[in-house]
């Protein structure tokens, strides 16, 4: 019986006009700056994305690298983009009908928390939640940075489990990356999709956040199922 829901945040609970990479290219193109790069930089920008998220580096160092390899010399216009970069990142958008789910889900008796990668302070990406209008209903937060791990990671899923009290198959993720997906799947989760990529594999499929509420496995309250 599941009794707890984790959901990953960024494109699940909250959204963007679009990835916060593609804004830093277009602003690197509107002022003049070529956006290619050799493969082995941008095998390099990888690995320093995933230092961001497991927090070795923060966010600030891992923007100014990308700007440097993409020849942005003078520091006072980099940090100017930075901030951009950074303000652009923040104004997320509410994904409609998240709230409405949520409060349903709570009603029914379900534990919710959020399994996130995020260069980003915990902070920021709890005032997001909090933007998008759920922050009261998330009580679990499992948050890269701080674990110094990233999904599909098992620690960062075991972490989540282990201060909800509950085993692998009690709880159930939402996400949409195949790679995160397939990291609850090995966990011992239940997975469920949403605005998921063309190759993601699940237990259930939503094509939105309100389906949830019609899920077999999330239509009755706790209290109902334990009666039962």
């Amino acid at each position: 019986m599941i009794k707890a829901i984790f959901f990953d945040a960024a494109g699940i609970l909250y959204t963007r006009n679009g990835p916060t990479e593609e804004f830093a290219i277009h602003l690197l193109q509107d002022n003049g700056f070529s956006t290619e790069i050799s493969s082995d930089l941008i095998q390099k920008q990888f690995s320093l994305r995933s230092q961001a998220n497991q927090g070795v580096i923060n966010h600030e160092i891992y923007w100014e690298q990308y700007l440097l390899v993409r020849k942005v010399t003078d520091p006072e216009l980099r940090k100017k983009f930075i901030e951009q970069i950074i303000n652009y990142s923040n104004n997320i958008q509410s994904i409609p009908g998240s709230r409405e789910t949520l409060a349903e889900l709570k009603r029914r008796g379900f534990l919710m928390g959020i399994i996130t990668d995020t260069m980003y302070p915990v902070e920021w990406k709890m005032r997001r939640l909090e933007k998008a209008g759920v922050a009261q209903f998330i009580e679990i937060v499992a948050c890269s940075t701080d674990l110094g791990a990233h999904k599909p990671d098992p620690v960062v899923y075991s972490y989540a489990l282990q201060q909800a009290n509950l085993t692998p198959d009690e709880s159930a993720f939402v996400g949409h990356l195949g790679i995160e997906l397939e990291g609850a799947q090995k966990a011992g989760m239940t997975t469920i999709a949403i605005n998921y990529d063309v190759d993601a594999k699940a237990d259930y499929y939503c094509s939105s956040l309100l389906d949830l509420l019609n899920l077999p496995i999330l239509q009755k309250s706790i209290h109902e199922s334990i009666v039962k």
